[in-house]
């Protein structure tokens, strides 16, 4: 029998275990789950202070550009093109936030609704909780800034008849409110808002519902901000904790390439455009001179990050990314 050298037995040995590392590696990817459309990042975890931050996208909605900048339609295609974005239509995510301060778990704006209630790509708020190891039952109040389908539809389902969060308390602003349950004040309001939907789920949550005024503290760390023009009664949010601070913008701003160069436009949706533009450029103003972290409701996922002037106009620049505390 010849001698087989330690050269040769190294090389074949190595080949052997290559060879099963092989096997094995095919046998793991023949056995990977295969990859699912839902299989998106849809929550997104940080902490401000003491406080911990999950943002829960209810995934995207899609409009006409002419429905958003009826006014500046080339003006604002030329943003989006500066921006790499679509020049016929604009996306806008829904990044809804649930937030832990002073032991309650507080959600701020519950999406459109499950069940493609408002648009059919919409409505993953309940999946996304669940992906961040929540429930709808553990929810102990949901702040609704606004009564635009985006942010009030959501805490109902697809008919508007059984609350979705049925240990959690409501908190509106007292002036919204007023608004979408006078008809005579919602005379103007575009058939495409459908009111009765919003009035429905008003009436749903009515008694759970505390209506507070703009400004207000509803717990200690999480205040209010008057912001309207949007609508009436639009809010939108500062949370602080220790020295951290966190703004959350509601629809003050929506979409980042126009509002941010132009905040002086006027928006599709905003029901006083001369007052939402006032109160845009003065949140704006204000988040940019106090270098405030922000989060943006419909920015790019997970929009967090900062506000920065550039002369009279604004720079949105997304914050790297950050991970909770342990």
């Amino acid at each position: 029998m010849s001698m087989i050298s330690r050269r040769h037995f190294c090389l074949t040995g190595a080949a052997a275990a290559g060879a099963v590392s092989l096997s094995s590696a095919i046998t793991a990817i023949a056995q990977a789950p295969v990859s699912q459309k839902s299989a998106q990042p849809g929550f997104y975890r940080f902490n401000v202070g003491a406080s911990e931050v999950t943002v829960l996208s209810d995934g995207p909605l899609n409009f006409p550009i002419k429905t958003l900048f009826p006014g500046h339609i080339e003006e604002a295609q030329k943003e989006l093109a500066t921006h790499f974005l679509p020049q016929d239509h604009v996306a806008l995510q829904q990044n809804t936030t649930l937030i832990r301060v002073g032991g309650k778990l507080v959600l701020v704006d519950a999406g459109s609704g499950p069940g493609g209630k408002f648009q059919p790509t919409a409505g993953r708020l309940l999946d996304y909780i669940a992906a961040a190891g929540y429930r709808p039952d553990q929810i102990d109040m949901v702040l609704i800034t606004h009564g635009h389908s985006d942010h009030l539809w959501g805490i109902s389902d697809l008919q508007n008849e059984v609350l979705l969060f049925p240990n959690a308390e409501f908190v509106a602003d007292e002036t919204e409110v007023k608004f979408w349950n006078s008809p005579e004040l919602t005379v103007n309001v575009s058939p495409a808002l459908k009111p009765d939907v919003t009035r429905a789920n008003l009436k749903l949550a009515a008694p759970r519902l505390r209506l507070i005024k703009a400004g207000a503290e509803v717990l200690p760390g999480l205040t209010t901000i008057s912001t309207p023009g949007h609508t009436p009664g639009h809010m939108s949010v500062l949370l602080h904790s220790g020295n951290d601070q966190l703004l959350l913008t509601s629809d003050v701003v929506v979409n980042y390439p126009v509002d941010f160069a132009h905040p002086e436009w006027p928006f599709g949706f905003d029901q006083d455009k001369p007052l939402a533009a006032k109160s845009r450029i003065a949140f704006l103003d204000r988040a940019a001179a106090d270098r405030t972290l922000v989060s943006g409701y419909h920015l790019p996922f997970p929009g967090v990050g900062h506000i920065v002037r550039v002369g009279n106009a604004f720079h949105w620049e997304p914050a790297s990314w950050m991970w909770p505390s342990a």
